[in-house]
């Protein structure tokens, strides 16, 4: 590695049908600079950012990723989210037909064996029980990254990685044994900034943008200092606090829970991202105006996410892109 290389980043937090903000913010940026892609020396996701992530490392453009998010997954050739069952004791989609799409677009392929970009996929594997020598073993449950930048970690198929990473609980049944990446956090952006540093990139090279699925501000109205267990497990009414559940078919809100998913990664990734690299970090996570559900097919809602998507402030991003992303030297060129 050359002295003073340059490493870049775009990171691609989770959020469901959100990611179509995602991705409008990513093809304003592209028709800007369109060899902002080849010039990427890491692509992170988490959850449906995983799904982003796959899809660009099957040579997809920006704008077929809105396309993907607008008719495929809505209500076109990929009706997903139209399909939910409202069972709370069973998953609301068929984790088969996640994996199922993402087997079409990669087949077998390794994660090891993408070699024209570094790609990384979080997820979080539950544990469970072994038998060893006819004994009963635990095997504890852990946060797994899925990166062809260590090779004990890439000897996976992209779309076993892709799939685990957005098996939300509720949403989806857990793929062998992988949840949700929102459990390792759903903001792989400080993770892909350590991986980068542990492969030898100096940390004043390194840039990162992280592409957000909508701001939404969240708080607990009522007094908690006389809570207990059931209150922040279970939440109490109030009239200004109106956060759904966080998880899909769950009766009320959990407290707990949505401080651990959604307190930590909305607002501490982006602190510790630009702790670690100053002004060569920035995120991109316009405010939006109500709570979006994950799985939402409401046209006005995506119409909303694509407009602020195409209305974002990308001036920061823009700077960076031009400052270190233009003529950045890379590895093996992508061929599809």
């Amino acid at each position: 590695m050359a002295e003073n290389a340059k490493f870049t980043i775009l990171s691609f937090v989770g959020g469901g049908i959100r990611g179509l903000m995602s991705v409008s913010v990513l093809n304003k940026l592209y028709n800007k600079f369109p060899h902002m892609l080849d010039n990427t020396d890491l692509i992170a996701g988490c959850s449906t950012g995983s799904i982003i992530t796959s899809e660009l490392l099957a040579g997809k453009s920006p704008s077929d990723l809105v396309t993907f998010f607008t008719e495929r997954i809505g209500r076109g050739e990929i009706p997903f989210y139209d399909k939910m069952n409202t069972d709370p004791k069973e998953p609301a989609y068929d984790i088969l037909d996640a994996y199922g799409s993402q087997f079409a677009l990669h087949g077998n392929k390794k994660v090891k064996d993408v070699d024209w970009k570094k790609a990384l996929f979080v997820t979080f594997n539950v544990g469970g029980l072994e038998v060893k020598n006819s004994l009963q073993t635990p095997i504890p449950w852990k946060p797994v990254m899925y990166t062809n930048m260590d090779p004990e970690l890439g000897d996976v198929t992209i779309a076993k990685a892709a799939t685990s990473s957005g098996a939300m609980p509720g949403q989806l049944g857990s793929y062998e044994g992988n949840v949700d990446g929102a459990f390792f956090n759903h903001d792989p952006t400080v993770a892909a900034i350590a991986l980068a540093v542990k492969a030898g990139y100096a940390l004043e090279d390194i840039t990162a943008i992280t592409f957000g699925t909508g701001y939404m501000p969240d708080w607990i109205a009522s007094d908690t200092r006389n809570w207990g267990a059931d209150q922040w497990m279970n939440g109490v009414a109030n009239p200004f606090n109106n956060t759904p559940p966080f998880l899909m078919n769950q009766a009320k809100p959990s407290p707990v829970l949505d401080m651990c998913l959604n307190g930590t990664s909305t607002e501490l990734m982006p602190m510790i991202g630009k702790m670690l690299l100053g002004e060569r970090y920035v995120n991109i996570n316009p405010t939006l105006p109500f709570f979006i559900p994950e799985n939402t097919t409401y046209q006005p809602a995506i119409d909303l996410l694509q407009d602020k998507g195409k209305h974002a402030d990308t001036a920061h991003a823009e700077v960076l892109l031009e400052k270190y992303w233009v003529d950045h030297v890379l590895g093996p060129v992508r061929t599809a």
